[in-house]
């Protein structure tokens, strides 16, 4: 092997990518990668980000691919960089969003054997990508050439499909480094082939479609119960509304959407029924539907476990129209359907023989806990709930929402209903709370503005993205929840077990900083919001602002759950609540 061979390799690496659709790149530094790296820099048709932080640049990657929904490609050096990109992976891999990791290693003679930076990459990642290629150290020959290019356009195409998700290119290379030309004839020959094997590639991945067999079952179900309900879970940001709500209207079903369905905001056709405030209906006023539709995984809302052990309990059936991953956490499921969820709704639809009309009564629930919640708020202005509600109002149509876990998304599922579409964005394939300010970066990608949603504690766990951060490419506006610790706990039963002050050191975990000072040191714009009305001013204005603002919104530390408490007894009080009977016993 010579330094032209391996030039030649690198470079047709970088071409076969480009030919491939991948159109972005995301490097952190490193001397193995050099070849990579050149090759990469070369290609006009790669927009290249360079992050100094593995585990940012993986991040922001991530954030990239699922907004965009197409592949983004990682190149590292050899050692732990490449250990930086497993919590992003993980992620990319329950969320099944395609990303292609290039590690650089070092070739097979320096292995085990107490080489610098050298670790065994091989299967790094585990099964927590769809495949793992070995590229094998560059050599000569035209086959070793072709086989270069075929296992690139192997591992995009495995990253977008049947099952899309991370795939892992290990990428051995010797020294030296540095880029060379050919010089021999045998070089200039292998220079010639690589040219020629140049060109656009089309791949189509392989789809997984429903069975028509499973989809005939639950059309049937459908036709046979009026009592049902569909419940939405977090879904891709390229999900479609208008085959979910064809359905619930030809069923007559209600929807109960959280924000990370794709459902929560946007268009609401008459004779389509939403329960926005599933969250804040008491236990007992809650129907008992017979059968349940789920789209994706199941939804976040602290009422939804009880419920759905509730209706179990009542002799209902629950199907679940799943994607490309099994979602039944509690294994009670009567059916799970694999495939395309598109495909699904729109093939149940399509076998359903008469349209039916919602029951009135899940409408006016819905309206009961809206009101509960409007005068909960009232009563709880500095509550994050306030800011919340308050800062989703202020995002214009088309802006992307990405929320953060932990409380922000529960308590928005809780507050906010209808209004402007949103592409909304989550990380709940894994649930973490890590990386969220460098993916949010890296959505923005996808080219619109970009509101992040997270809280303090998540906050300080990615300080580092707030370099990233300065990568955006478009408006950016990171949302500073500071609610004093993770006060999700405080909802939890640690939170009455008696722990005292290990509670508030160990749960809590108080950042005890300024963000709005951090983000100015490190040359970001940044603000402070005292109420929930400078929150939505700064957000707006953020959102028509080239680059990043911070928005650090101090709120009261219990608000959240208060405001769910006392929208809880308002409901209970109201005169019009009603008793979670099954709905066929009820009249309208």
């Amino acid at each position: 092997m010579t330094a032209a061979i391996q030039t030649l390799w690198a470079e047709l690496i970088a071409t076969t990518l480009a030919d491939a659709g991948v159109a972005r790149c995301v490097i952190s530094p490193g001397s193995r990668s050099t070849p990579l790296v050149a090759a990469l820099a070369n290609e006009p048709r790669l927009a290249l980000v360079t992050l100094i932080d593995e585990r940012a640049a993986a991040f922001f990657a991530l954030g990239a691919a699922r907004a965009t929904g197409l592949p983004v490609a990682l190149v590292c050096t050899s050692g732990t960089a490449a250990a930086h990109y497993l919590p992003a992976i993980i992620e990319a891999s329950m969320a099944d969003v395609p990303l292609l990791a290039l590690t650089s290693d070092r070739p097979p003679e320096l292995q085990g054997c107490g080489s610098s930076q050298t670790i065994d990459q091989v299967k790094l990642y585990g099964d927590f990508v769809r495949g793992a290629i070995d590229l094998g150290a560059p050599s000569d020959g035209e086959l070793a050439l072709r086989a270069v290019r075929r296992k690139v356009i192997q591992a995009i195409t495995l990253a977008r499909g049947p099952h899309p998700g991370p795939v892992h290119l290990e990428v051995p290379l010797r020294k030296p480094l540095e880029p060379a030309a050919p010089s021999t004839d045998g070089e200039r020959a292998l220079a010639r082939l690589a040219g020629q094997l140049a060109g656009p590639v089309r791949i189509a991945p392989p789809r997984l479609a429903p069975d028509p067999e499973a989809m005939t079952a639950l059309a049937e179900a459908i036709a046979a119960e009026p009592d049902g309900v569909i419940v939405a879970g977090a879904m891709p940001a390229s999900f479609a509304a208008a085959p979910v709500l064809a359905l619930a209207a030809r069923a007559g079903y209600p929807i109960v959407a959280e924000a990370g369905s794709q459902l929560r905001f946007g268009p609401r056709p008459d004779g389509v029924v939403f329960v926005d405030h599933l969250d804040v209906v008491p236990a007992a006023a809650l129907p008992t539907p017979r059968l349940v539709i789920q789209l994706g995984s199941e939804p976040v809302a602290a009422a939804w476990p009880a419920w759905s052990a509730r209706m179990l309990a009542a002799g209902g059936a629950r199907w679940v129209l799943a994607g490309h991953s099994w979602h039944d956490a509690d294994s009670s499921a009567r059916g799970v359907i694999l495939g395309d969820v598109t495909a699904a709704l729109e093939g149940i639809g399509r076998a359903l023989p008469v349209a039916r009309v919602a029951d009135p009564a899940w409408a006016q629930i819905d309206a009961c806990a809206a009101r509960a919640i409007d005068a909960a708020l009232d009563g709880h202005p500095r509550s994050e709930a306030a800011m919340l509600r308050a800062a989703i109002a202020a995002v214009p149509e088309g802006a992307a929402i990405q929320l953060g876990n932990s409380l922000p998304i529960r308590v928005i599922d809780q507050v906010c209903s209808g209004g402007p579409a949103h592409p909304v964005l989550t990380q709940r394939g894994a649930a973490g709370i890590d990386g969220l300010i460098a993916s949010a970066a890296g959505a923005t990608c996808a080219g619109q503005p970009v509101l992040l949603v997270l809280g303090d504690v998540s906050f300080a766990h990615d300080l580092g993205g707030l370099l990233a951060a300065r990568c955006a490419a478009a408006p950016l506006a990171i949302l500073v929840i500071d609610n004093r610790g993770g006060q999700i706990f405080a909802g939890l039963p640690i939170a009455r077990a008696g722990q005292g002050a290990a509670f508030e050191r160990h749960w809590l975990t108080v950042p005890e900083i300024d963000p709005a000072a951090i983000a100015t040191a490190l040359g970001l714009r940044a603000t402070t919001a005292a109420s929930p009305a400078g929150a939505a001013a700064a957000i707006a204005t953020a959102l028509a602002t080239r680059g990043v603002t911070l928005i650090h919104a101090p709120v009261s530390a219990s608000g959240a759950h208060d405001v769910r408490r006392a929208a809880l007894d308002g409901f209970a009080l109201a005169p019009d609540s009603r008793e979670g009977t099954p709905m066929t016993e009820r009249t309208s």
